[in-house]
């Protein structure tokens, strides 16, 4: 709507303050109504404790206005509103200088246009004044904004094509938390605070600006090193622990901070800042409260993971392309062959493990894209495709071998962020695989601190007629103290833990014996993982393993070679007896 229209709408004093109350309240400014006639001036509520009016409304408002504006600047607003008032003007449209309740000069965007009263006897002058527009500074912290950061980077490396000196990104740790327990007002004077002791720490030419949130950044461009970056944050953690002392420590605050150094370095700002970024994190991963310097060869081996995140989204997107499960084949330890001549191995089961051959990268081990499923959250549809292709595998298998049993892995990362036990049960329901058959894993160390939810886990498994075996023990801090509470079918003790034993380590032997006795007398079976030589077999036979897996009776393979090299047919169950 131009300024000619504006002119003909006739509105009426309390409704041209009815509607300041109401923009006011969605603006990041404020909007204001003058009187002329009798000089009174109306300002929204939101302005009075942002710039210090001691009311939203006041006589000689011309001149009680102006003084909230920077000297310099008080005489171009004077003669903007005289000029609207006499007409020889339509609105007001200038960036000028306003002085917020810090007594801090912040520009903003001012305007104003004249509209007549409903009797149009009288003019009024309405506007608002803009605050969202000021860019030099963040208004929480007076400091320049992030816009600043970039612009300035650019004009040193426009001028000399190179930079020389630091970048440190800084970040406040657990502010959620300190908003959550104290409150956003607590909050953003624990901002305000360390904004403070960043701004004493700076000096020989570095450069302090605002990001959004709780981040701030630090450069400099006139050389300096990563010793001076590692001394600004010693620095800065020296104010924060005086800040701390001098308000009682009623509430504490640490930073973390990640650091790049460069010399005549022609990288864009964003390259470097990804860089920033990267080391950021990693100072906040390992424990916070920490300066973390770039390390290049962290970062390209942070880059390789976040492209092979890519292509395993691609995979999976692309109906989990290269996805493929191998099966381990698992002995009966108590007949470990079928025959006389020690020639058929007495398979009663497998170990389902899953495998990935990138379309681009050829096959990668799972110890490389595991992990990166894990933390992505990409292994919850990895993990119900898992479910329904082992259960329909097995189902193939039962076919022939109708006591065949396979094993599957759980991943703790998949049992706590997905509804785990709405996904097995549909996979039953897909698949039509007996449940008897099928036993899922669970690797005890994930639930250390929540014996419950393990227990609970376990026991509704049981009730869809599923056996859970504990995987994994012996590695970390096993609990023997619950495993009596559990009701596991099988005990399945680590490699690494057996391999103790089979190397003649006299400790260890005694453990794995007692511990085997105990998941015994608890009715649990007992699997021993990492079979990998006869005289491994030999040296484990004295501690009544029911089952034995490794590499010495078959390493993983296609469903395929597993059927033709493993598989039972029941029908020539009579040649062996």
């Amino acid at each position: 709507m131009n300024s000619k229209n504006m002119e003909e709408q006739f509105v009426s004093a309390s409704q041209l303050e009815n509607m300041a109350e109401v923009f006011g309240d969605c603006a990041t400014g404020f909007v204001f109504v003058y009187y002329p006639l009798e000089d009174v001036m109306y300002v929204s509520k939101n302005a009075m404790a942002s710039f210090c009016f001691s009311e939203n409304r006041f006589s000689h408002g011309k001149k009680v206005f102006l003084e909230k504006f920077v000297a310099d600047d008080r005489e171009i607003l004077s003669s903007e509103l005289d000029q609207l008032i006499s007409g020889s003007s339509h609105n007001i449209k200038i960036e000028i200088r306003i002085i917020n309740s810090r007594n801090t000069p912040l520009w903003v965007n001012f305007r104003c246009v004249k509209i007549s009263s409903v009797e149009n006897k009288h003019v009024f002058l309405t506007g608002f004044v803009d605050i969202a527009r000021q860019t030099n500074v963040d208004l929480s912290t007076e400091i320049p904004q992030g816009i600043h950061f970039k612009k300035d980077f650019s004009c040193v490396q426009n001028s000399q094509s190179y930079v020389s000196g630091f970048i440190m990104k800084i970040n406040i740790d657990n502010m959620r938390n300190i908003n959550e327990k104290f409150g956003l007002a607590v909050g953003n004077y624990v901002l305000y605070l360390v904004s403070d002791c960043i701004k004493r720490a700076v000096s020989n030419g570095t450069r302090l600006y605002k990001l959004s949130g709780d981040e701030f950044v630090c450069m400099n461009l006139s050389g300096d090193t990563a010793s001076g970056a590692q001394k600004l944050y010693t620095k800065i953690k020296q104010n924060i622990a005086e800040i701390e002392q001098k308000i009682d420590y009623e509430v504490m605050f640490t930073v973390s901070a990640g650091a790049v150094a460069f010399f005549k370095d022609k990288s864009s700002i964003d390259d470097l800042l990804k860089k920033v970024d990267f080391t950021l994190q990693s100072a906040k991963d390992c424990g916070r409260n920490s300066l973390h310097l770039f390390d290049a060869v962290s970062y390209t081996r942070h880059i390789k993971e976040l492209d092979l995140q890519e292509r395993l989204r691609k995979s999976i997107k692309n109906g989990f392309e290269g996805f493929e499960l191998y099966y381990q084949p698992v002995i009966d330890a108590k007949k470990i062959y079928l025959d006389s001549k020690n020639s058929v191995l007495n398979v009663i089961g497998a170990e389902a493990l899953l495998r990935w051959n990138c379309p681009e990268l050829g096959v990668v081990m799972p110890s490389q894209f595991i992990p990166i499923l894990e933390k992505t959250g990409l292994i919850i549809p990895v993990g119900r495709w898992i479910l329904l292709a082992g259960f329909n595998q097995c189902r193939k298998f039962n076919a022939l071998q109708k006591n065949f049993h396979l094993n599957l892995n759980l991943s703790y990362i998949q049992v706590k962020r997905s509804d785990i036990l709405s996904d097995v049960m549909m996979a039953l329901e897909k698949s039509g695989v007996d449940p008897k058959n099928i036993t899922l894993e669970l690797t005890e160390s994930g639930y250390m601190d929540n014996a419950q939810e393990l227990q609970n886990l376990v026991a509704s498994f049981q009730k869809m007629g599923i056996n859970v075996d504990i995987d994994d023990f012996g590695t970390g801090y096993s609990n023997l103290r619950y495993l009596q509470y559990l009701n596991a079918s099988t005990l399945k003790l680590d490699y690494s833990f057996v391999h103790k034993a089979t190397g003649g380590d006299e400790g260890d032997r005694k453990v794995i014996k007692h511990i085997s006795q105990m998941a015994h007398e608890l009715g649990m079976k007992v699997c021993m993982e990492g079979v990998e030589t006869l005289e491994d077999v030999e040296k484990l036979s004295e501690y009544g393993a029911d089952k034995y897996q490794g590499f010495y009776f078959g390493r993983p393979c296609t469903a395929v070679d597993f059927r033709e090299h493993y598989i039972r047919n029941d029908s020539l169950a009579s040649v062996y007896k």
